[in-house]
């Protein structure tokens, strides 16, 4: 739930697409569809300035026809919410991040703790895997 959350805060630091990803308890990693180099002190430093603000944590719901009109708040190039059930789950990092998700999560981003991008590797042409772990 902790690392879940932080990969979000991960993402709205890097407004890029999302190619793929992992998970664990203490570690994860997200891949970003850019050609860009990132500044790996640069991201941990400004994951770690939103975890310290302290953000709440919500979720909310639209229908499939909202989502459609907003294309936007998905993220992900390869994977696409759910449809079908007539609503769509939200996460709501409060003034930071909203994008559909149905997993778990912290109630507000200080709960994450402190955590540094370990790693940054090129992946491809496009593609940069962005690694992240605990402190």
């Amino acid at each position: 739930m902790r690392m879940h959350s932080c990969l979000h805060l991960l993402g709205s630091v890097l407004r890029y697409g999302v190619t793929g990803g992992q998970i664990a308890s203490d570690k994860g990693r997200l891949d970003f569809d850019t050609q860009e180099e990132i500044d790996r002190e640069g991201v941990s430093a400004a994951v770690n300035a939103l975890i310290t603000a302290n953000h709440a944590v919500r979720s909310q719901w639209i229908t499939d026809e909202e989502l459609d009109r907003q294309p936007e708040l998905v993220r992900t190039m390869s994977v696409q919410p759910p449809r079908g059930a007539g609503r769509i789950r939200l996460l709501d990092i409060d003034g930071v991040d909203l994008q559909p998700c149905g997993g778990t999560h912290v109630a507000s981003t200080g709960e994450i703790g402190r955590v540094q991008v370990t790693k940054v590797e090129s992946k491809g042409r496009h593609n940069r895997r962005v690694y992240v772990m605990f402190t």
